[in-house]
């Protein structure tokens, strides 16, 4: 019971590090917080070392939501 303890809070520990830096660099961070969780370590340092992603533009406003699509928004410092 300890040992499974132990694993899954460094599965959860290690993928929300992943997914932090995954949304840092434009990459996916549900995906990340998977591998995290289960490869831990080595995702972590694959996800530090790749160069940041290509963010998507956007010609006009598309659906009103302009949240998703500005991540400068001063309310949400982490997305940019």
């Amino acid at each position: 019971m300890d040992l499974t303890l132990i694993i899954f809070s460094t599965g959860l520990i290690f993928g929300g590090a992943c997914a932090i830096l995954a949304a840092n660099k434009n990459r996916d961070p549900f995906g990340w917080f998977a591998l995290g969780f289960f490869f831990s370590l080595v995702s972590l340092i694959v996800i530090a070392a790749l160069s940041p992603g290509e963010q998507e533009r956007r010609q006009g406003s598309q659906g009103g939501n302009d949240l998703a699509a500005n991540p400068e928004d001063p309310e949400r410092p982490w997305l940019g």
